[in-house]
């Protein structure tokens, strides 16, 4: 039934027909010649759903809320005002296209006010997705103050007949659905429909101006070093960090010390100095030899360019504003792009050997494309050739699909979110990470052709087929992959919502995924292999020289290292040394409370120690169990061994240490433990608080030989 058929027969009954109204209706507004037309053309609409409802579903009970103190309703919370319902994921780059659309209209319309409330209803498209926490650290990493409701099996989607992420149904002060908006883009529509209704529904009184109070969801103070950590790249003598969460850049050394802090922390669109410059959720970075770092500054949609040796920030691509361009050509600082999300370097096809690198590639995932710079003037395929600091479409025809081609212009990508400049059989590759068909894809830069390598489906219109499988081909099974590094012929795979890193091998004319660290549940440990815990790690790069990765695991806030010969995991320490850098405190702090407990150890070969860490708490705060909680150990005495080093710090928290003393010491060992946490005021703030406690072993007896275990409890006291 087209729209006009649908019109004759009368108003939309539903919310298929509804949207297919309210696209007829926009393309009237469009016509329209004035603003007083476009409002009389939204107030004829108004009058026929005020007068026909389309019947509303209400939120099922016993769903996880955020943002507010309980639970809503739609008969109770959203009667009296104009509505805005958000449908979204959070995987989705289209959702967190329309997030600043929302955040303006809240401007105007703050929820105290009482005329207008926007609300978030998270409907899944992965797993991962559905896991309240993951959406929780979600609202924090995108800065959604509304409230938002975790509707993990999208019961309000499937009886609405929603189709689409994101999808706007605004509603009117009885709650009927008034208006449907599909995709992104539309935000002087969005502000004409508000609008207009408040002022229509208020000349009938039928707006109740009830204030609304939100609730932030409790949330943690930005005291550590790193929030949110998005990509990872290697740098001369260490690494460079795209500290997504504090929107700034840290340059580290190996042994985790921050030698620079690039970007004043604030979020912004600024150049200038590295105190003063500020960036927008940046995402991937790149070392380009000698001075040079590029930056993907995904939400200020624009490639910024660090300067070394002269300490300045400049904006290199883009002009601050989200683009639509699908194919570009100009001159780089004028090209309009779109979620730039990740960077590397490769050469143009004129470009043999030794010469520098002079082709930037962009994993541009709002647009669903592949977009390059040149550096220098470069050849491409078929004889074409580019101006220096062109900046222009490599591959991908912009529709978001799965589709592999010969033809590069041709080819369907699904929000490429990494890159990585590989080789297979001699050829140079640029290997991808399309998240949203959970695959690894491959561009020739030979070439021009665009081939799957490990997951999605076989049917390029499949964004659905993920897992975690591990296997060759179609066969295996990612789930939202981010992060990709080559190492020649080795691609190494940051899969995000499978909490994993593999590795993915040719085998014959296929290619093999294997996981090689990570149990598949969300965690923070260390370990070897399938014992490390990741939790949604979003960056990886390699360091040939160290025989390493460095992977951004981006909900742990920290940056971890996987040691290739043995796949074993550790925590990269980064401290600040200057701490006016921020405002993260040293566990050996004054305010850090430290206690020591005195042990007796009759001497043995094997006395292993319990000890069972337990807070003690002031009136007051409570401890916030789903914040990054962690215990470390450290000793310099070669008596103690410890099963691990550190792990995650619970309400109470077992310890196992191994102290070794033979019969002929006569020795004391001293033991430290150090915890990191995060309690909860009154207020509903958290704060995170530091403890260090001292373990002192001294042996009692010299005549026998035990090996009895001991049992020891450790209090835990935390200051106000």
């Amino acid at each position: 039934m087209d729209v006009e058929e649908e019109q004759e027969q009368g108003p939309a009954k539903n919310i298929g027909q509804l949207t297919l109204v309210c696209i007829e209706l926009a393309a009237k507004i469009d016509e329209a010649q004035t603003d007083e037309d476009k409002i009389s053309i939204v107030n004829d609409h108004l009058s026929v759903y005020t007068q026909d409802e389309i019947p509303m579903q209400e939120f099922e009970t016993g769903l996880e809320w955020f943002n507010v103190s309980n639970a809503m309703t739609v008969n109770e919370d959203l009667k009296g005002r104009i509505s805005v319902l958000d449908f979204f994921t959070y995987c989705c780059i289209n959702c967190m296209h329309i997030l600043p659309d929302l955040e303006a209209l809240e401007e105007l319309h703050p929820p105290e006010k009482g005329e207008v409330l926007v609300v978030g209803v998270h409907s899944a498209k992965f797993e991962n997705e559905r896991v309240s926490a993951n959406i929780k650290a979600a609202i924090d990493r995108y800065h959604i103050h509304h409230p938002v409701v975790n509707d993990p099996k999208a019961k309000m989607w499937t009886q609405l007949g929603i189709a689409c992420w994101p999808t706007l149904l605004i509603l009117g002060p009885n709650a009927q659905p008034l208006f449907v908006l599909v995709g992104e883009g539309h935000r002087q529509r969005l502000q004409l429909y508000v609008d207009t209704a408040i002022t229509y529904y208020n000349k009938l009184k039928a707006l109740m101006k009830r204030p609304f109070m939100l609730a932030p969801s409790t949330h943690i103070s930005a005291t550590d070093v790193l929030l949110y950590p998005g990509k990872v790249a290697t740098y001369p003598g260490g690494i460079v960090i795209s500290d997504s969460g504090h929107n700034r850049i840290l340059i580290v050394d190996k042994s985790g010390t921050v030698k620079t802090v690039i970007g004043s922390g604030l979020k912004g669109f600024s150049n200038g100095s590295f105190s003063e410059a500020s960036f927008r959720n940046p995402q991937g970075l790149v070392y380009h030899h000698p001075n040079t770092i590029f930056v993907a500054d995904t939400d200020n949609h624009a490639i910024r360019k660090i300067d070394i040796a002269l300490e300045v920030v400049t904006t290199f691509v883009g002009t601050g504003q989200q683009g639509s361009d699908l194919e570009g050509g100009q001159i780089a600082s004028k090209q309009a792009i779109s979620s730039p999300w990740d960077l590397c370097m490769a050469k143009s096809l004129d470009q043999t050997g030794d010469s520098e690198d002079n082709l930037l590639i962009i994993a541009m995932a709002g647009t669903h494309q592949i977009w390059g710079v040149f550096l220098t003037e470069g050849t491409w395929f078929k004889g074409s050739s580019y101006p220096s600091m062109t900046a222009v479409r490599l591959a991908g025809s912009g529709a978001e699909e799965n589709r592999n081609t010969t033809y590069p212009f041709r080819a369907g990508f699904a929000q490429p979110s990494g890159v990585t400049l590989g080789t297979f059989s001699g050829q140079s590759i640029v290997y991808v990470a399309d998240s949203e068909s959970s695959s690894i894809r491959k561009f020739s830069l030979i070439d021009g052709a665009v081939k799957g390598v490990v997951g999605a489906a076989r049917d390029p219109m499949d964004l659905f087929a993920y897992g975690d499988i591990d296997g060759c081909g179609v066969d295996a099974k990612l789930q939202h992959p981010l992060g990709v590094a080559a190492l020649d012929e080795n691609v190494y795979i940051a899969d995000s919502y499978n909490h994993k890193i593999k590795i993915v091998q040719p085998e014959g004319k296929s290619y093999r995924v294997t996981t090689i660290a990570g149990n598949g549940k969300p965690g923070n440990s260390d370990g070897i292999g399938g014992s490390a815990q990741f939790n949604e790690p979003g960056g990886i790069c390699i360091s040939r020289e160290d025989g390493c990765l460095y992977i951004a695991d981006t909900n742990n806030h920290s940056i971890k290292i996987l040691t290739l010969k043995n796949s074993q995991v550790t925590e990269l320490n980064v401290t600040l040394v200057d701490e006016s850098d921020c405002s993260s405190q040293d566990l050996l702090s004054p305010d850090t409370s430290i206690d020591e407990t005195l042990v007796e150890v009759t001497p043995g070969s094997n006395v292993k120690v319990l000890m069972r860490l337990q807070l003690a708490l002031p009136s007051g705060m409570t401890f916030n169990k789903d914040a990054p909680n962690r215990w470390k150990l450290a000793t310099e005495d070669a008596h103690i061994t410890m099963a691990s080093t550190q792990g995650e710090l619970l309400d109470s928290t077992d310890l196992p240490v191994i102290v070794c003393f033979n019969s002929e010491d006569s020795h004391e060992a001293l033991l430290h433990i150090f915890a990191v946490m995060y309690v909860c005021l009154d207020g509903g703030v958290c704060v995170k608080r530091n403890s260090k406690h001292d373990v002192r072993f001294i042996v009692k007896d010299h005549e026998k030989d035990v090996t009895e275990d001991i049992n020891v409890n450790i209090i835990l006291n935390i200051k106000n």
